[in-house]
């Protein structure tokens, strides 16, 4: 007699399929990463963009309002400004922010890093921090200077402090450091008094170069800790940078609290090899963050012309070019694409 046996039928996968399949899907998940990467880096740098764009009709209504654009910061000097308040160009701008609140809680008498401040400079602002940027402590280092008591512009310097606030990842740049000055093709005039954010309240109609062609605002990310070339500079780690006309070694920028009067730069330029931060340098965009253009965006830096308008700074501008984005008046011609 014949007998038929029926072939029984398999469940599941066998061991070397599973195998197979797992191998596919990290391929692919592999392949999708940087897919995805990317559109989150887009979606942030957009965002960085819209803040700038904030930050440029705030200023644009400020000017409407005063006449004048604020002047980046504010703080004692010789003589009759010996009682100013120590400040920045984004405490003049809170109610154009809408940040009424906030505005109604800081008291403008008094110096931002006033005990009575504390609450509202430790106060995050969103429209101040781009979201490429890496979190972190925000703190400020500054020179308390009683000019009430100066003799002379090189009267003892007084204590040095540090305060804690809310951070920024935005800068304007107030004009061109006399050491990058000198070496320039074209020498500005005027370096130390170029930019349209500078120390005293300047006019539209003192941008003779073009509102679109001068810059306003710019990427200055990662302060108070130091960055160079993509890298975080270890704590401890000393840098020289210049300042001024005297030098001083610190391992962290300036500037880092959106409230310090010392958010402001001139442009010097950078070292391009990542190991001295020795001005001034050929580097111009995202080689040093300690006072220098600078963003955690691949390629260049996002930054506000005159105009209101956002453009991207691409890494290979030449500082030359970029010291004549920042003069108002120096009658250059030159453009960001």
């Amino acid at each position: 007699m014949i007998r038929f046996f029926r072939a029984h039928s398999r469940h599941g996968f066998t061991l070397v399929e599973l195998l197979v399949v797992i191998s596919i899907i990290g391929i692919m998940v592999g392949l999708l990463l940087p897919a995805v990467q990317a559109a989150r880096e887009a979606a942030r740098r957009m965002q960085c963009g819209n803040n700038l764009k904030q930050l440029g009709l705030s200023l644009h209504n400020y000017e409407s309002a005063f006449r004048v654009w604020p002047a980046h910061s504010s703080g004692p000097t010789q003589g009759p400004g010996y009682t100013a308040r120590r400040a920045s160009w984004f405490t003049a701008i809170l109610s154009f922010v809408e940040q009424d609140g906030l505005l109604k809680q800081y008291d403008a008498s008094k110096h931002w890093h006033d005990p009575a401040n504390v609450g509202s400079v430790l106060t995050n602002v969103p429209v101040m921090r781009c979201p490429s940027s890496p979190d972190r402590e925000g703190f400020e280092w500054t020179v308390l200077v009683d000019y009430a008591n100066a003799s002379t512009a090189t009267a003892s310097l007084g204590p040095r402090s540090f305060y804690k606030g809310a951070i920024t990842d935005y800068s304007n740049v107030g004009g061109v450091g006399t050491q990058l000055n000198a070496v320039l093709p074209v020498r500005l005039s005027d370096p130390l008094n170029c930019g349209i954010l500078k120390g005293t309240a300047s006019r539209l109609s003192e941008v003779t170069d073009g509102l679109s062609n001068t810059l306003l605002v710019v990427e200055c990310a990662g302060r108070p800790n130091l960055y160079q070339n993509g890298r975080l500079i270890p704590d401890g780690t000393t840098k020289k940078t210049w300042s001024g006309s005297s030098g001083v070694t610190r391992p962290f920028p300036t500037g880092g609290v959106w409230a310090s009067h010392n958010k402001g730069f001139l442009v010097d330029g950078a070292l391009a090899d990542g190991n001295t931060l020795i001005r001034p340098g050929t580097c111009s965009v995202n080689c040093s963050n300690d006072n220098e253009v600078y963003s955690f965006h691949t390629g260049g830096a996002e930054v506000l012309m005159a105009d209101g308008s956002v453009r991207y700074l691409s890494s290979s501008v030449s500082i030359d070019q970029l010291a004549a984005l920042v003069s108002r008046d120096g009658s250059e011609v030159v453009s960001v694409e």
